[in-house]
């Protein structure tokens, strides 16, 4: 979890020591959760509530001695032309690798997330904080009036509003978690404003208070586990575990003091913007250069000395920007900083080290980026749909206005995301099947073209072949018979898209009516990868086509016969299979026509049974892809509600509630749609009774 950044006012005269202790060792629990990505870490010292508790104490002693305006100032003084240094490089970086980024004003005053895609988030998705910092600076003022009207009443209130959040789920994602954020962070600034201001509270206070968080937070555990085991991806159990450690942490000033008077503690209090800001950044840069040398925990301790090792270089470069000494503008102060960004430029742009930095990809061997966010996807359910789901507490088996609620919904996306048509099949775990359809569409009765829902059969027949003791995950694919010049490239980096394989381009973006496998995989042989195999993920259509060619080669049957005869026929689909048309080689990649309800059942099967094969499927997901999952599913990280995938024009995904849909239009859902699709599809599920139990929680 991320650290908030105290911009302090240099004019304070007070200054409790263990403070400053509490302050460093929060933030060098962060590095070290940003840097390993373990989440057993953010079980421990939780940094952010401990941060906005020091920073609630400062500011009310600022509030004491200086107008609002002056002391808020004083900060953004201090914050902004760091951030816009930091900001303005990543800005202009994602510019020129072509980075999907947030609004340029999010860089410029971080009233939202600034984020861009850059380095797979990387070096935006800690910035999360700047929002939360903002909002509980600019509330600072009112928080104080309320701190010396109602005192301790002030951060009571708040843990009652972030526990109602919790318990209704309001705060679960998009907007509701924003909020939630602000009301958390200010809830403990508050608490800094009452308990701290004037000195620490009585132990016996502080004990009993640390003890009744630790019974809130095993009891609110019963109630919810959070997301991936990450203590902050919960707003309550994220207020119960601060709350712990934060009032058991007090109840040792001694102890803080003592670390606070530390080299490495003095360094950290001093340029905590600094650090905060760069430090995620240079830890991403290192795993990758120090990737080769070490492994497991080993390469993560590695990396984690190797980052506080670079820090104090950072401070030096950028530091000035935040302490701004008195001859901070003098060549004799700059040049020294000038000469060492250069170093650091040249060498960076050395062959060893440039040919391990990849700015557009997404490495898997290295931990996520850090972020406070959910998991599931960011969506924002139409608040009709919510007071829907809230207000009717209907039974299950009242399905009229149900269908008409969807119908709505069916009717409000279409003209939302542009489609034109579209059609919609949802299949509840009893077995109620409703269908829709806005404008003038196919029939229920009508095939869908599935696209890249195919690659769900070829995996299928891969891993039957893997049972059959025919096949295995790290088999090399060879030559498939016609001189392959990647033949080491292995079944599972196919599977999962890690391979590097070429992707297939020509003038008109398509591939030509009659193109056959064969000339594809002879085209992309003739091509470099465009990575070291296993070492990122890129989607790759190109890679299910040659699992056809290695399905063709083990079994010597044709795909189609193999697809008939060991998944669709004895299940009684009606299918058709076309290779090189339509602009897409097809075949095993995406070349499936089938009706939207056996879509259903499939995608229930395959996604929710996992049961297309003996043995269940084990997902293994790294990010939002792995062995049974071909590309992109509403989630990050291993958690997420619904598993599925999306075909281009066709859309297929299953809750953990089992509520199974299927969306079909004549437009586009991926690219500009993703996200609406993902909102559309949970839409639906609300409104069938299901979207809320994750499927892989």
């Amino acid at each position: 979890m991320q650290s908030e950044i105290l911009v302090t006012d240099n004019s304070r005269t007070i200054r409790d020591a263990s403070l400053d202790g509490l302050r460093a060792l929060a933030i060098l629990r962060v590095i070290t959760w940003h840097v390993s990505g373990w989440p057993w870490t953010t079980w421990v010292v939780s940094s952010v509530p401990a941060m906005f508790l020091v920073t609630g104490a400062l500011l009310s002693r600022s509030l004491q001695r200086n107008k609002a305006h002056v002391v808020i100032w004083r900060r953004f003084k201090r914050l902004l032309p760091a951030l816009w240094l930091y900001c303005g490089i990543i800005y202009l970086l994602s510019m020129y690798f072509n980075a999907r980024v947030s609004a340029w004003w999010t860089f410029v005053l971080p009233f939202e997330q600034p984020t861009s895609s850059l380095a797979g988030e990387w070096f935006t998705s800690a910035l999360w904080y700047l929002r939360a910092y903002v909002w509980v600076l600019l509330l600072a003022p009112v928080l104080y009036f309320l701190s010396k009207r109602i005192k301790s009443v002030l951060p009571f209130l708040g843990v009652l509003c972030i526990v109602y959040l919790g318990v209704t789920e309001k705060d679960v994602a998009g907007f509701g978690w924003i909020v939630g954020d602000i009301v958390l962070y200010a809830t403990f600034a508050a608490a800094g404003m009452t308990l701290l201001a004037e000195g620490r509270p009585k132990k016996s206070t502080l004990a009993f208070t640390s003890i009744g968080f630790l019974i809130a937070g095993l009891c609110w555990l019963q109630f919810r586990t959070p997301i991936d085991g990450v203590v902050n991806n919960d707003h309550a159990l994220h207020l119960f575990v601060g709350g712990f450690w934060a009032c058991a942490l007090l109840l040792m000033p001694n102890v803080l003091t003592r670390f606070s008077n530390t080299q490495i503690a003095q360094f950290l209090n001093r340029f905590p913007l600094s650090i905060y800001l760069w430090h995620s950044l240079i830890a991403w840069m290192l795993w990758q250069v120090l990737r080769p040398y070490l492994s497991g925990s080993a390469q993560t301790l590695l990396v984690l000395g190797a980052t506080l090792s670079c820090l104090p270089l950072m401070a030096f470069t950028t530091g000035a920007l935040e302490q701004r000494p008195q001859n901070w503008r003098r060549l004799s102060y700059v040049f020294p900083r000038i000469a060492l960004c250069a170093i650091v430029l040249v060498a960076l742009n050395s062959t060893p080290i440039k040919s391990r930095l990849d700015f557009v990809g997404r490495p898997i061997d290295i931990p996520l980026p850090p972020s406070a966010a959910p998991k599931i996807v960011d969506i924002e359910v139409d608040e009709g749909v919510a007071k829907f789901v809230r207000e009717s507490k209907r039974k299950l088996d009242d399905w009229k206005e149900r269908d008409l609620e969807m119908q709505k919904i069916l009717d409000r996306q279409n003209t939302k995301m542009g489609l034109g048509s579209v059609r919609a099949i949802v299949m509840t775990p009893d077995g109620h099947v409703w269908f829709g359809s806005s404008g003038q569409w196919k029939t229920f009765k009508q095939p869908s073209y599935i696209g890249s829902l195919t690659k769900t059969f070829t995996t299928s027949l891969i891993m039957q072949q893997v049972e059959l003791n025919k096949l295995s995950l790290d088999d090399q694919i060879g030559d498939l018979g016609i001189g392959f010049q990647h033949p080491s490239l292995t079944i599972r980096q196919l599977l999962t898209h890690t391979s590097g394989i070429a992707q297939f381009k020509s003038k008109t973006g398509g591939v030509a009516d009659g193109t056959t496998p064969r000339e594809l995989a002879e085209y992309v042989s003739e091509k470099p990868l465009r990575f070291r195999p296993g070492s990122r993920i890129e989607y790759s259509t190109v890679g299910f086509a040659l699992l056809g060619l290695v399905l063709e080669e083990v079994t010597a049957t044709p795909f189609e016969t193999l697809l008939r005869k060991q998944l669709t026929d004895p299940r009684g689909y009606d299918i058709s299979v076309f290779q090189g048309r339509f602009g897409s080689v097809g075949f095993s990649t995406g070349g499936i026509s089938m009706k939207m309800d056996d879509l259903a059942t499939w995608s229930r099967e395959y996604f929710f049974e996992r049961s297309t094969t003996q043995s269940s499927w084990d997902w293994s997901i790294n990010n939002t892809t792995g062995v049974g999952v071909h590309g992109y599913c509403p989630c990050k990280n291993r958690s997420f509600m619904a598993l599925g995938h999306i075909g281009g024009r066709t859309f297929a995904s299953v809750d953990g509630d089992g509520v199974v849909v299927i969306i079909d239009s004549a437009g586009i859902l991926v690219l500009d749609n993703y996200k609406n699709t993902q909102t559309f599809a949970q839409e639906l599920r609300l409104v069938a009774g299901g979207g809320k139990t994750p499927l892989y929680p």
